[in-house]
């Protein structure tokens, strides 16, 4: 039987390299090569199909047994973002404690540290998804986010927002991409077309490998 990723490991082509994201064990791997090594099955499990490979990857435990949970599927690379839109509304008094809030979630996953730690601050999907509500939150947030009690990159302030739209009842995609040469990992969020926290001319340059 042809083998496939253990669930919590993510696979992306770039270029003739494969690249993968293991949840789980917190880190990434480049192959140089393997770029067309696996195939996605109907059953959404991720096959190695190149015999090499996937001996790298069974001495590197990413391997794993059928049935996998297919994963989200990956959006496209946004084509618009709300960061240069003019403020929203003004944050009420509850938006203010579901923005402390965050901060104090994300400061306490920040202590462990690991990528899992920090995506389970996103909270239970099936949350409101309404373009309208999501962008006005989105706003809201940007305006009040100076003030809160926390400061980090792309990972923590993504964690911030999506905790933020939870606590809301919202809910949007926690997109994570690749890139090479140099390698570089970034996360940002959107909704459908719409990215609520970054530029679009600097996604252009990654590839999506997970989407939570």
């Amino acid at each position: 039987m042809t083998p496939v990723l253990k669930a919590g490991v993510h696979a992306a082509a770039v270029g003739d390299a494969l690249i993968l994201l293991d949840l789980v064990g917190d880190g990434y791997l480049c192959l140089p090569g393997a770029g067309a090594a696996t195939t996605v099955t109907e059953d959404g499990a991720v096959e190695v199909t190149d015999a090499a490979t996937a001996e790298v990857l069974r001495q590197a435990g990413l391997l794993g047994a059928r049935p996998v949970s297919p994963p989200a599927p990956l959006p496209g690379r946004p084509s618009a973002t709300v960061i240069h839109d003019p403020p929203g509304r003004r944050p009420d008094p509850a938006m203010w404690l579901q923005g402390l809030e965050a901060a104090l979630a994300v400061r306490r996953g920040r202590k462990r540290g690991g990528v899992s730690d920090y995506l389970a601050l996103a909270g239970p999907r099936g949350g409101d998804r309404s373009p309208g509500r999501v962008v006005e939150a989105a706003r809201a947030f940007w305006r009040m986010a100076p003030w809160l009690p926390i400061e980090g990159e792309c990972l923590v302030r993504s964690a911030l927002l999506m905790r933020f739209l939870s606590r809301r009842g919202l809910e949007a995609d926690w997109v994570f991409g690749v890139r090479l040469w140099p390698f570089m990992a970034h996360c940002w969020v959107q909704l459908d077309e719409l990215c609520l926290n970054d530029d679009v001319e600097r996604l252009a340059a990654y590839t999506p490998i997970y989407c939570r």
